[in-house]
């Protein structure tokens, strides 16, 4: 890794046997694994199963353990968070908190009536999700491509396969199908800016725990106003 470029500690780099298996893991988790578990929330009816609480909140915290333990296994120095990434770490998930706050301010306040129980279901639900993509992506995918190519071009890629993910190609499909191509333009340009920011976090901290930590509340707050 570059560290002079981003002003990060270097990390010892695994062989690149481990490193392509780590790739491998990626697709698998992210391609057949959440293309089964997880279709795009928001173009299902509310009788699909991915809205029976606590199943949903099983299938995320066991997913978490699962990239936790892999990550840990292949790049065990991204889970350290360093004291001195405290403020920077605090300051973000706060700001992504006001942030999303105020873009669901009417539905967060509605969420707050389904009940304690299952208000903090799907908070903690999308809280892991958030947490789950970090582990994937500036995780394992990113680490993994900087075994083989430059940091500039493997957070190009993790950016670009983080656009087309699963979660985010569904509904840009579906709505291209429909010729809504405004908000296919929006959504791609919100999900890029996501990318490169939490990128810059995975880059300026030097573990992928603080843009894990920062994408889950941002997801927390987003999926508890839109099914709590």
């Amino acid at each position: 890794m570059k560290s002079d470029a981003y002003n990060v500690k270097p990390t010892a780099k695994p062989a690149g046997l481990l490193c392509v298996a780590a790739l491998v893991i990626f697709v698998l988790m992210e391609l057949p694994v959440r293309l089964w578990l997880q279709p795009d929330p928001w173009l299902l009816n509310a009788q699909h199963w991915y809205f029976d609480q606590p199943l949903r909140l099983a299938v995320e915290l066991t997913l978490v353990a699962l990239l936790l333990a892999v990550v840990r296994w292949v790049y065990p120095n991204l889970l350290g968070l360093q004291r001195s990434q405290t403020a920077l770490l605090l300051g973000c998930m706060l700001a992504s908190a006001i942030l999303f706050g105020l873009l669901e301010a009417k539905q967060l306040l509605n969420s707050f009536s389904a009940g304690l129980w299952l208000w903090l279901a799907w908070f903690i639900s999308g809280f892991c999700i958030g947490i789950g993509q970090e582990l994937l992506y500036r995780g394992l995918l990113f680490s993994s491509l900087t075994r083989f190519m430059s940091v500039t071009l493997a957070g190009a890629l993790t950016t670009f396969a983080f656009v087309i993910a699963p979660l985010h190609s569904v509904r840009l499909w579906q709505y291209l199908q429909q010729e809504h191509f405004m908000v296919v333009a929006l959504l791609i340009g919100i999900y890029i800016a996501a990318s490169v920011f939490f990128q810059w976090l995975r880059n300026h901290s030097g573990n992928v725990m603080v843009p894990a930590l920062v994408h889950g509340v941002g997801n927390a707050i987003t999926w508890v106003a839109v099914f709590a």
